[in-house]
């Protein structure tokens, strides 16, 4: 869980973890084009870490001059089902803290511009079934792949949605 917590909470891993999943599937060749930003080495090593946690998975290999290249893929979507409510606490804490470090970073550009820019957050307390719950985050979920999958044009702009869930109030039901 510590390894899980240090790669969400990097900044670098975490846009790596971004792009494998905007793509899909990626090769270290393919990530290394798309991050012209992160030096080679970097990305093997924060790829070699993701790997170790069981973030990403080699989903298929290619043969290229006789070498086998990996192609890479996000083993789940989210990271669910922690071990303890410690680990639970730390692992919301984690996305927290890293969600906190991106407001902290917007806010502190001259040119930041909520409306422009689509900022939002939102609050809605509804009461569901664990059946209609996981069905509405399975249309979510749906919605959500559809655009990540919809070929990226000049006036795209990459955007981070968040979702956390948890009973109201943090108490198990009223």
């Amino acid at each position: 869980m510590e390894k899980i917590i240090k790669i969400l909470t990097d900044p670098v891993a975490n846009n790596l973890i971004q792009l494998i999943r905007v793509e899909g599937r990626l090769t270290i060749s393919e990530i290394l084009k798309k991050a012209e930003d992160i030096p080679r080495a970097t990305v093997y090593r924060k790829i070699d870490k993701m790997l170790e946690a069981g973030i990403i998975e080699v989903v298929d290999t290619n043969k290229v001059r006789g070498q086998t290249e990996n192609i890479y893929s996000i083993k789940t979507i989210y990271v669910n089902a922690p071990e303890s409510s410690e680990d639970g606490m730390k692992m919301m804490t984690a996305m927290l803290l890293r969600l906190y470090g991106l407001c902290d970073v917007y806010f502190k550009r001259e040119d930041a511009d909520v409306e422009r820019d689509k900022l939002f957050a939102f609050n809605y307390a509804i009461r569901l079934s664990d059946e209609d719950f996981s069905l509405m985050l399975g249309e979510m979920y749906g919605v959500v792949d559809r655009y990540q999958r919809k070929e990226v044009s000049g006036a795209a702009k990459l955007r981070n949605i968040y979702l956390m869930s948890m009973p109201t109030e943090g108490e198990k039901d009223e």
